[in-house]
């Protein structure tokens, strides 16, 4: 595809780093020169000096030709311009990064009246995956697929854990469930029947959504329902937050340092409790008794002081932190300083973009650890060598794995005899190295 990226932040880079792997036509436009410098030395994309709501700098990247325009720079009136303009001078298909939720929520207008194809919001996108970490303390990170019928739990194995030790053919259990990769030391691999479970491994298992609290509880896990949120930071993300976790019922605490915004969140949520302090204050956390919280979300645009005060807020006794960071390089490292969960919206953003991208026989693409493995949704086409074969018979790619076959109504977590059938939805695990290949075969090559 010809594909033209507005923006070369921290989510236009992703984009384009992940859209030229896969082989796209890219054109990158942005102002900085010195972005744009650091594109050319570790990327293999076209780049174009100039305005992105430009029409000339359109005309420049083939705009006339081109099959998609993503315009995700900081400037949200930047970037619906780009796509108005786009879309009057020939793209096929627009996105657009804003931050105002009026333009992603049910507003006055349809998106379809500004003939923008996609308009995402960071923190919106950000918010509702925090949410699913919320409602499965225990986990991660969370991803469902196939309607929700299909989880997907990344899980801690504990040095006490009953699994430790045990190769992954002794983990035999009554529900169907499968471990479809280890990350340890840093590194994911797709596990074989022999190998063995250690201590500090991080699990990937997927499951039907409906068998999955079984499986955990096979696995040493307990779920312990969390009511009580605290979120640091009263920004257009921990609003965002606040509001979604009001509407499920949570008890939410809000902590905001600047007076004004304070009194703007008290008039925009109902009933979030809105603490007016400096969140990285010992005594503040103590007498607002931080310590009842069951989950702490640091949600500032620091991500010094989200660090700073999840690690502090541990030493007070609180359960589970959920950290947000804009360096997304962060993440690995602050996760093992203690902080349990860390969430990078240039991710999940440029994660949510993909899915719109792939759309067709790949139905979705969701992105974990950073961008160091993937899960695919994918329908199978009607013929191939793939199809009606049993797995074990296959000679698929390495780096990947098949985690759930969907048929009809049925679920199918698949063993070595099971098949594809034309038409199924399958959802698959995979390494970067893999992705090209498993494109080839579920296009029916």
């Amino acid at each position: 595809m010809h594909i033209i990226i507005i923006g070369a932040g921290k989510v236009g880079y992703s984009l384009a780093e992940k859209l030229s792997r896969e082989q796209h036509d890219i054109f990158l436009i942005d102002h900085n020169e010195n972005r744009l410098e650091t594109v050319q030395e570790n990327l293999d994309v076209s780049t174009i000096l100039g305005p992105g709501g430009n029409i000339y700098t359109l005309q420049e990247a083939g705009v006339a030709e081109a099959d998609l325009l993503l315009a995700v720079t900081n400037a949200e009136e930047v970037n619906i311009l780009a796509c108005l303009l786009g879309g009057q001078m020939g793209v096929k298909r627009t996105v657009a990064r804003v931050s105002n939720p009026e333009y992603v929520e049910n507003g006055p207008f349809e998106i379809s009246s500004f003939g923008i194809d996609l308009m995402i919001n960071p923190e919106m996108v950000t918010a509702e995956s925090i949410l699913k970490l919320i409602r499965v303390p225990e986990a991660l990170n969370v991803e469902y697929f196939a309607n929700r019928r299909v989880q997907l739990l990344e899980l801690s194995v504990d040095k006490d854990s009953p699994i430790v030790g045990k190769t992954l053919y002794e983990l035999d259990f009554d529900h169907s469930y499968l471990i479809v990769a280890v990350m340890r030391n840093g590194k994911i691999v797709i596990p074989h029947g022999s190998d063995k479970i250690e201590p500090d491994d991080l699990i990937f298992v997927m499951a039907r959504t409906e068998d999955m609290l079984a499986v955990e509880e096979f696995l040493g896990k307990r779920r312990e329902k969390a009511r009580d949120i605290t979120i640091l930071g009263g920004g257009k993300l921990g609003y965002q937050l606040a509001k979604i976790l009001e509407k499920k019922d949570f008890n939410v605490k809000l902590i905001e340092k600047q007076i004004k915004r304070c009194q703007w969140l008290s008039e925009k949520l109902e009933k979030t409790q809105i603490i007016n302090g400096d969140g990285t204050d010992l005594n503040l956390l103590e007498s607002e008794d931080i310590a009842s919280s069951d989950i702490f979300a640091a949600m500032t645009g620091d991500d010094k002081a989200n660090i700073l005060v999840s690690l502090l807020v541990k030493h007070l006794g609180v359960p589970r932190t959920i950290s947000q960071l804009r360096r997304s390089d962060y993440v690995p490292l602050v996760e093992k300083l203690g902080i349990d969960v860390a969430v990078s919206p240039r991710m999940l953003t440029a994660g949510a973009i993909m899915k719109f991208i792939r759309r067709g026989k790949i139905l979705s693409v969701t992105f974990l650890e950073g961008d160091r493995a993937e899960m695919l949704e994918l329908i199978a086409p009607s013929e191939g060598r793939i199809i009606n074969k049993p797995l074990k018979e296959l000679k698929l790619p390495r780096g990947m794995i098949i985690g759930a076959i969907c048929r009809g109504d049925e679920v199918i977590v698949p063993g070595g005899n099971d098949f594809i059938g034309p038409g199924d939805l399958i959802i698959i695990f995979a390494l970067p190295q893999a992705i090209a290949q498993i494109e080839k075969i579920f296009d029916g090559r």
